[in-house]
């Protein structure tokens, strides 16, 4: 019996010694949040660092349009960091009027895009995430369809 349990000790040491243990992958990189929508669908993809978090940007987006589609490609990834997801309603409020809105979070930058029918209504939005994450670097890449009179900028 003794015989054995060294016979299977010296087996398990030497599988790990060339490589036949168990396999520890690394984790994966925090991806950045972004938030695309087409008309009343939104895809949600990127890193949460919580469940409330993910609750508070899905609760967000859905109560901005009616008839919301979300598909929800978020990961759970406890240290990703986001800005402060619970003040996003604004933000998605503002936004209810462009089709194309897309929102990217990647550390402590935000940046929107899509087209706005006036530069009013950009200009909402960029308030808007003023406002909900006012220590974020806000890049403004919101433009109007007034051909012409494209806006972008970057807040700080």
């Amino acid at each position: 019996m003794r015989t054995w349990l060294i016979g299977a000790a010296l087996l398990a040491v030497l599988l790990g010694v060339i490589g036949c243990g168990p396999v520890h992958e690394p984790a994966a990189a925090a991806g950045p949040l972004t938030v695309i929508r087409h008309g009343n669908q939104f895809v949600l993809t990127g890193d949460v660092p919580d469940p409330a978090a993910k609750r508070a940007l899905l609760d967000a987006v859905l109560t901005s349009a009616e008839d919301a589609t979300v598909v929800d490609g978020l990961r759970l990834a406890p240290g990703a960091t986001t800005p402060d997801l619970s003040a996003a309603a604004p933000v998605f409020e503002a936004a209810a009027v462009i089709g194309d809105f897309t929102l990217r979070a990647a550390g402590d930058t935000v940046t929107l895009g899509g087209s706005a029918a006036r530069a009013a209504e950009a200009a909402a939005v960029a308030d808007a995430a003023e406002q909900a994450w006012p220590k974020a670097h806000i890049v403004n890449e919101l433009g109007t369809d007034t051909p012409g009179r494209e806006q972008s900028t970057e807040i700080d």
